[in-house]
């Protein structure tokens, strides 16, 4: 039985090709969209799900509300905060720390490899991550000062296929060498652990026994901490927060589960390991899109299995007529329907294979083809096109099987216009979701470019950064020199931050205008006296910093000289954390130091030159003309001046495009999307007005018949669509409006969705449908009126 509705599905899908290949080509553009999706949504919700009991593991955040400064959150915290928590705790079974070790060389028989990720970490970190070791064992895990634990990949460098236990390495960083053993060998990080590295190394005895052992302000390392069963988050952090401010009244702790780190971690600061970290709105916003797609996918397929049964009422007629129950009629649809959902799930697999690549790219992810094909996933394809074949043909089945039969014979159509409600509605709503897209890609689109355009209140053009290490840091003065000398290059700055990064809070101590002493938190940027000049940021009080002593001076920006309430602060006392007091030398005009997300906050600038990690950014200005000999003539100076081969450098254009590529993966993904949505509702356009052409052939014929023209008649049968089109927009537009003030909400510096943004997507979508309209109204216009009337 199963056969034969199968074989008569497949002759009625033939007959009809045109239809059929809308169809499936429709579904199937749906659904290799959704497949994709699928597949960027579970790899993201699927971050750090392998390790066993993970619900009881939290990241251990830092929120400071410091006086005087909005409070911000914080993933790196004070070292011996972790460890005073867990001593004061019994709640809490074990903890661990990490930070990272500075770009260092390891050398094995004259093969060296260069890498910049080692973290230095606690002999617990094994057991909390549950760490898969391939050689060694977790009671021996980097318990020695001169250990290290290797991955896979970096040993298998290292040594090749052989064992790489307890072989001794040269470690080289800067210009301090020394020895150490492999302890352990790991099985690498999952490719969805929001950790990754290439080595672990012990914390060092000068960290644990120096002024950081005892430091609690200092923001220095990442913690995490594994708590005790059925232990209630929420008083816990009642409990810890109360301690810890014991040691610093203007901090709390807040626990983050593991699993949320990686999409839950995008307003956190000093979040220095976060693997592809992703604001997690955007899983939302995915899923939404994909189940939008599908909706889509199964009104196109519902409305144009209607226009195709429209001309079938003679054969639904004799069927009924010879004996076909309406159940037969039932199941000889949903097998049509079976058979187009199977030949476009097909053919989604094929397209989202083809496509993966590229998805890739634009995500910046590792997606794998061979997640498609899966057993898991297979099931799931079974599950979907039962589903999918009973959402999409269940409708049209039971419509086209209670036609009248005395209709049907009469006029070879099985149904006129009174089921003309529900489709209409079905077509509104997919041009309601089509207007949301667009309008959507507008302002992003709009909010990119003003995020290329804003001015920052400082020059980056033809400025080249270079990331420094300690040990090059601390050759600054050679360095500079040297690069000096080059053709091409203008002019030199260094700097500690990282512009457009997050920043480095420290606590400012002050006395207000009151008298009162009060403490402040601002980010700091350490520089060289030259800075203001070379980013070409103005000074608006005071002066700029001597350069012969300005170790004790400050720069400080509006919004710090507003938080202090000083109308003129110019040689006011401040002192900046552990460092002898200085005092206020100028104030600097309101610069966007950090990227356009946030707004602009108190900001210090120091120029002290005998800490080289305050000195980690270089900064370069060349001219246009032979740039490629002057980028390579940098490098070779590099090399020579720091030994290190591992310095490279990058534009600022380039880091800022860095620094916003979310955005921007956000808008082409939006694009595709919103393209795809349009495309496929105009496919559902199209077969909606096949269906009502044929509903108003006669008609269309009587008009013809009486004088009317080719325009006038394609008129009056777009304006019918035209009509449902702009009732989409005028539901669509507050829908997006809602929408994308929500999302540039995240932004400090945002642009206004103007009027003529809607206009704008309203116009679009009208053209676009009105092409897909035409060719059916046209080719009904241009009809002979003498054919269509015979009928009758």
């Amino acid at each position: 039985m199963a056969n034969t509705y199968l074989k008569f599905a497949y002759r009625n899908l033939v007959r009809n090709k045109t239809y059929t290949i809308i169809n499936i080509i429709g579904m199937g553009l749906g659904m290799s969209a959704c497949l994709l999706i699928g597949l960027f949504v579970y790899n993201e919700l699927s971050f750090d799900g392998n390790i066993p009991n993970n619900d009881h593991i939290f990241r251990v955040n830092e929120y400071m509300h410091y006086n005087g400064t909005a409070p911000q959150v914080s993933a790196s915290i004070g070292f011996p905060i972790a460890k005073f928590l867990k001593d004061n705790h019994s709640e809490i079974e074990s903890y661990t720390r990490i930070f990272p070790y500075e770009p260092l060389t390891l050398e094995y028989q004259g093969k060296r490899i260069k890498t910049s990720q080692v973290i230095c970490t606690d002999t617990t970190f094994a057991s909390m991550f549950n760490i898969q070791l391939l050689e060694g064992d977790k009671d021996n895990f980097i318990r020695s000062r001169n250990s290290i634990a290797l991955t896979q990949s970096m040993a298998q460098k290292l040594f090749g296929p052989g064992s790489g236990l307890n072989k001794t390495l040269l470690l080289r960083t800067g210009d301090t060498t020394m020895y150490v053993v492999v302890s352990s060998v790991m099985a690498d990080m999952p490719a969805t652990s929001h950790l990754q590295f290439d080595g672990l190394l012990p914390i060092p005895e000068s960290t644990e026994k120096g002024y950081l052992g005892k430091d609690y302000f200092t923001l220095f390392n990442a913690a995490y901490v594994r708590v005790k069963n059925n232990i209630g988050i929420n008083d816990l952090q009642s409990k810890l927060n109360a301690t810890i401010h014991t040691k610093n009244p203007s901090i709390d702790i807040r626990l983050q589960p593991l699993e949320q780190i990686h999409r839950g971690s995008i307003d956190i600061n000093n979040d220095n390991f976060n693997f592809k970290k992703i604001d997690g709105k955007y899983v939302t916003i995915f899923i939404l899109i994909a189940l939008a797609i599908f909706v889509i996918g199964c009104v196109n397929f519902i409305n144009l299995t209607i226009a195709v049964a429209g001309y079938r009422g003679k054969e639904i007629a004799i069927k009924t007529i010879i004996g076909a129950k309406r159940i037969q009629v039932i199941l000889q649809v949903l097998a049509e329907a079976f058979l187009s959902v199977l030949a476009a799930m097909v053919i989604s697999i094929v397209i989202a294979i083809l496509f993966l690549p590229l998805l890739n790219q634009i995500i910046n992810r590792d997606l794998k083809a061979a997640s498609l094909y899966n057993p898991y996933i297979i099931s799931i394809y079974i599950l979907a096109l039962a589903f999918t074949t009973l959402i999409a043909g269940l409708y049209p089945a039971w419509l086209i099987s209670s036609a009248k039969i005395s209709k049907a014979l009469k006029s070879k159509v099985l149904f006129m216009g009174s089921r003309a409600s529900l489709r209409n509605v079905l077509v509104t709503g997919q041009f309601i979701i089509a207007i949301v897209f667009v309008t959507g890609l507008i302002v992003i689109l709009q909010q990119l470019r003003f995020l290329q355009q804003k001015d920052l209140g400082y020059s980056y053009h033809q400025v080249v950064r270079i990331q420094l290490d300690d040990a090059t840091a601390a050759k600054l003065p050679v360095l500079r020199n040297e690069l000096l000398k080059i053709k091409g290059v203008k002019d030199i700055t260094n700097g500690f931050a990282e512009l457009g990064g997050n920043g480095n809070l420290f606590g400012v101590k002050y006395v207000a205008p009151n008298g009162e002493s009060k403490m402040v938190s601002a980010n700091l940027e350490n520089a060289s006296p030259n800075y203001t000049d070379f980013f070409g940021i103005k000074i608006v009080d005071g002066q700029n910093f001597d350069k012969d002593s300005p170790k004790n001076q400050y720069l400080i920006n509006e919004a710090f000289a507003k938080k202090i309430g000083y109308k003129n602060p110019i040689g006011k006392s401040i002192h900046l954390s552990f460092l002898p007091p200085g005092f206020i030398k100028g104030v600097v005009k309101d610069f966007n130091y950090s990227s356009l997300h946030a707004k602009i906050d108190p900001l210090i600038i120091s120029s002290i030159d005998n800490i080289p990690n305050w000195q980690s950014q270089l900064y370069i200005k060349v001219t246009t003309v032979g740039i490629s000999s002057t980028l390579k003539n940098i490098a070779g100076t590099l090399k020579t001046v720091s030994g290190n081969n591992e310095l490279t450098y990058q534009f600022m254009d380039d880091h800022f495009k860095e620094i916003y590529r979310s955005d921007r993966q956000a808008g082409i993904m939006i694009a595709i999307i919103g393209g795809l949505t349009i495309f496929i509702a105009c496919m559902g356009l199209f077969g909606l007005s096949a269906f009502v052409v044929l509903r108003r052939s006669k008609e269309i014929s009587i008009r013809k018949v009486l004088g009317a023209t080719v325009i006038q008649v394609i008129t009056s049968l777009s304006k019918e669509f035209l009509i449902l089109i702009t009732i989409a927009i005028a539901v669509g537009a507050p829908i997006a409006w809602l929408m994308m003030e929500k999302w540039l909400q995240n932004y400090a510096y945002r642009v206004q969705i103007h009027w003529w943004v809607f206009a704008l997507s309203g116009g679009i979508s009208i053209l676009i449908a009105f092409i897909a309209i035409s060719f059916q109204s046209i080719k009904a216009a241009l009809a002979n009126p003498v054919k269509s009337l015979r009928s009758e």
